[in-house]
C-alpha cells in the first residue's frame, strides 16, 4: 500500500513538472523579440549582426569595458540571437522548471522516498504570483537570461552546501576544482543575486565553525571562486561608465536613505506574502522542534536562505535604480526559505493546512494563468500583424529601404505576465539604440510610432485603451 502511494505521488509530481514545462514553452513561443533583444542581436563593438562565437566574445569584451560586468548572462542573451528562437523557448522553459526543482531540492535536501507535491505546488505558485515583472524576468529573452538564469545558477551552486550541512560527505580534487570554477561563474552572474548567494556561503561556513565541523577543501575553493567572480563582476569599468550618466542626490545621507527605502518598499509592496508565510512557517517549525526535543538544527538552513534573500534585496542600496525585475533573485531566495520551513513540518494537521493553502494558491494561479494566456496571446497576434506590415513595406521600398523611415504604431499590453509590459516599444523618437537596432532588423532607416494600440480585455484597462475610449466618446459627441 505504501509503495502504491509513493508511486502515485511520484507520478503526480512528474505530471505537475511536465505541465509547467509545456505551459512555459507555450508562453515563450508566444513571446517575440522585444526591446533590448534587437540590440543584443548585433555586436556591441562593430554593430554587425552576430553570427559566430569569436564575434560574440569580442562583443562581450567591449560590453564589459563600456557598459556592464554581467558578461556571463549576456553570453546567453546575445548567443541565443544567433539561432532560431525556438531553441531559446525550449531552454528557457527548462530553466524555469529547473529553478523550481532546485528550490525544492534546496528545501528538501537529500531526503529520499517521498515526493512532496504540496510544497512543490507552493513553490510554483510563489514563482508565478510574487514576481512584479514576471514577463520581463521569465519570458523576455534578454531579461530571462539576466534574471531567471542568474537565479538558477546562484541557487544551484548552493545545493552542495545544503547537502553538506544536512550530512557531511567526502570530497575529491575533482569536486574542489569544479566548485572553484562553478563559484567563479556563479559569483559573476548578477550583482544582487550573487551578493545574496555569497551571504548564504558565509553563513554556511559560520554554522560549520560554530558546530566545530571540518570545512572541506571544496567549500573553500567554491567560496574563493565565487568571491573572485563577484569582484570581476563589480570591478567592470562599464559599471562605472554607466553610473556616471545617472543623476542622484548630492547629500550622502539623503542618497542612501532614499535607496534604503526603495529597497524596503520593494519588500513591502511585493514580498509581504512571502515574509508573512515565512514567519508563520518558521514559528510552526520552532514549535515542532521544541515539542520533539530534537534540537533547533532544522531552523538553521531556512534562516540562512532568508538572510541571503534580504541581503540580495538590500544590496540594491548600492545601485541608483532598483527596477522591479531586479527582485527576481531576492524573492527566489525568500521562496526557498519558506519552502525549507514547510518541507520539514510533519504533523498531520499542519500537512492538511499546507494542502489547503496549496489548493487555494492553485485556484488563484489558474485564474491568473487564464488572464496571462489571453494577454500574451493577444499581444503576439497584434505583434505578428504589425511585423508582417513592416516587412511588406520594407520589401516594397527596395533599395531605398535603408534610408526610409516607416511610420507604425506601438502595442500596449495589460498585465505584468506579458514580457512587453513596462518595456519600450516603437516610439515617436527612433534615434535611441533600441530604435536604431529595430530599424536595422527590418532593413530600414527608422521606425516611428504615431499612436499606441491595444486589444479589448474585460476587467482591465491600460493607457491605450483609455485613450481610444476617450477619442470614441469625443467623436460621438
Amino acid at each position: 500500500m505504501h509503495d502504491k502511494a509513493s508511486a502515485l505521488r511520484k507520478k503526480c509530481f512528474t505530471a505537475a513538472a511536465a505541465v509547467v514545462f509545456l505551459w512555459m514553452f507555450l508562453l515563450n513561443c508566444l513571446t517575440p523579440y522585444i526591446a533590448d533583444d534587437f540590440t543584443f542581436a548585433y555586436a556591441f563593438d562593430t554593430g554587425l549582426r552576430l553570427h559566430s562565437l569569436p564575434q560574440l566574445l569580442k562583443s562581450l569584451a567591449y560590453h564589459y569595458y563600456e557598459w556592464s560586468g554581467r558578461v556571463v548572462v549576456k553570453f546567453f542573451a546575445q548567443g541565443f540571437t544567433m539561432f532560431p528562437k525556438v531553441l531559446f523557448n525550449l531552454c528557457n522553459a527548462a530553466a524555469y522548471l529547473a529553478l523550481a526543482l532546485v528550490i525544492y531540492r534546496l528545501a528538501r535536501g537529500r531526503r529520499t522516498g517521498r515526493y512532496d507535491l504540496v510544497v512543490f505546488a507552493l513553490i510554483l505558485a510563489s514563482l508565478w504570483e510574487i514576481s512584479p515583472a514576471f514577463g520581463q524576468t521569465n519570458l523576455w529573452m534578454c531579461g530571462a537570461c539576466n534574471y531567471l538564469w542568474a537565479s538558477l545558477g546562484c541557487l544551484a551552486f548552493l545545493l552542495p552546501w545544503r547537502y553538506y550541512l544536512q550530512k557531511p560527505f567526502a570530497g575529491s580534487w575533482r569536486l574542489t576544482a569544479g566548485m572553484a570554477l562553478a563559484g567563479l561563474l556563479a559569483g559573476w552572474l548578477s550583482e544582487n543575486t550573487s551578493a545574496g548567494m555569497l551571504v548564504c556561503l558565509v553563513l554556511c561556513l559560520l554554522a560549520l565553525l560554530i558546530r566545530h565541523h571540518r570545512i572541506p577543501s571544496w567549500m573553500w575553493s567554491g567560496f574563493a571562486g565565487s568571491v573572485a567572480g563577484f569582484v570581476i563582476l563589480i570591478a567592470a569599468r562599464g559599471n562605472y561608465n554607466r553610473a556616471s550618466v545617472y543623476g542622484d542626490y548630492e547629500s550622502f545621507l539623503t542618497r542612501y536613505a532614499v535607496r534604503f527605502f526603495n529597497c524596503l518598499n520593494m519588500l513591502k509592496e511585493y514580498a509581504l506574502p512571502l515574509l508573512f508565510a515565512f514567519v508563520i512557517l518558521f514559528v510552526l517549525l520552532v514549535f515542532q522542534c521544541s515539542t520533539d526535543k530534537t534540537g533547533y538544527g532544522p531552523i538553521v538552513w531556512p534562516v540562512i536562505l532568508l538572510l541571503g534573500g534580504l541581503a540580495a534585496n538590500f544590496a540594491m542600496i548600492l545601485s541608483p535604480d532598483y527596477y522591479e525585475r531586479s527582485t527576481h533573485g531576492p524573492f527566489t531566495l525568500l521562496t526557498a526559505a519558506c519552502a525549507a520551513c514547510a518541507v520539514q513540518l510533519s504533523g498531520r494537521t499542519l500537512r492538511k493546512a499546507l494542502t489547503c493553502a496549496a489548493a487555494c494558491a492553485g485556484l488563484v494561479c489558474t485564474f491568473h494563468a487564464a488572464e496571462a494566456g489571453y494577454d500574451i496571446a493577444s499581444y503576439y497576434v497584434m505583434y505578428q500583424t504589425r511585423d508582417g506590415l513592416l516587412r511588406t513595406e520594407a520589401a516594397e521600398l527596395g533599395e531605398q529601404a535603408p534610408q526610409a523611415e516607416l511610420v507604425s504604431y506601438a502595442i500596449e499590453p495589460y498585465t505584468h505576465w506579458c514580457a512587453a509590459y513596462g518595456l519600450p516599444d516603437i516610439r515617436e523618437d527612433s534615434s535611441d539604440s533600441i530604435g536604431l537596432c529595430r530599424a536595422r532588423w527590418y532593413g530600414v532607416g527608422g521606425i516611428t510610432a504615431t499612436e499606441a494600440r491595444t486589444y479589448p480585455f474585460p476587467g482591465h484597462m491600460n493607457d491605450a485603451y483609455a485613450a481610444g475610449q476617450a477619442q470614441a466618446e469625443d467623436s460621438a459627441s
